[in-house]
């Protein structure tokens, strides 16, 4: 009977060292500052295997005053996150990638991403910005959380300041989506938070070009209204490349 526990002992001892080494080696992927401009699908198929919610994307620094967020838009490969994230990423800032269900319509679950939000300022007592960056349908589910965000967080944190970046978003919905999920059309002309719309060309980007309409257009008159150029580092602009020529943008103000 000894020689079995000891043996069966011997086997949970070998299974954790097994699972801890395998956790390392996840968190290791999941670290932006990993990225070397040569492996960004490799680690975007990490960033969208990661669970729904938000995630952390470096070592945690108690001490940061700023957030940084990116969400996702539908059936996202997450390599287009990589660059712009690393970008970002700052000594006095968090990174985190919310994972959301993109299967679903947007207005649904908008509470999820305000409740993380505030998780994060009640771990981070020293918060003074948070910058969410949304892309494609993720816009759509960020549009649909703005009055969440306004009355749970804005309202009762009157000097952190937030930028909302809708970044080749889908903002408005054709009609059978709208219809199907129930999204409104009617926003607020004025928001507490800074709201930025970085609109591809239609026509040259690969999600939108087929669109009668521009998608990208919506009714927030307090919203600054941004079109991007053509190219981006010598390439083609489209829904993609955005976030990076964004995230970029972002970087050169700070």
């Amino acid at each position: 009977m000894l020689k079995n526990y000891s043996s069966n002992l011997f086997r949970a001892k070998a299974l954790i060292l097994i699972l801890i080494m395998l956790s390392t080696l996840k968190i290791q992927a999941f670290d932006i500052d990993r990225f070397d401009q040569n492996n960004a699908f490799a680690l975007g198929k990490d960033l969208v295997a990661m669970p729904f919610g938000m995630n952390l994307l470096e070592v945690i620094d108690a001490g940061a005053d700023e957030l940084v967020i990116g969400i996702h838009g539908g059936n996202s490969e997450g390599y287009e996150w990589i660059y712009p994230l690393w970008q970002l990423n700052q000594e006095s800032n968090q990174v985190f990638f919310y994972r959301w269900n993109d299967k679903r319509c947007a207005n649904a679950n908008n509470a999820q991403l305000v409740n993380h939000i505030d998780t994060l300022l009640d771990n981070y007592s020293g918060i003074k910005k948070i910058k969410i960056l949304s892309h494609s349908y993720g816009g759509t589910h960020l549009l649909y959380s703005l009055d969440l965000i306004e009355q749970r967080i804005a309202n009762k944190n009157q000097d952190l300041k937030i930028e909302i970046h809708f970044i080749a978003s889908l903002l408005s919905p054709p009609l059978l989506l709208r219809l199907g999920c129930q999204f409104k059309t009617d926003f607020k002309d004025d928001y507490l938070m800074d709201i930025y719309n970085w609109k591809t060309i239609q026509e040259i980007d690969g999600a939108f070009r087929n669109y009668r309409k521009d998608p990208q257009e919506v009714s927030i008159s307090s919203a600054s209204q941004t079109r991007l150029p053509e190219t981006y580092n010598g390439r083609k602009l489209g829904h993609n490349w955005s976030i990076s020529w964004v995230a970029d943008l972002i970087s050169e103000s700070n």
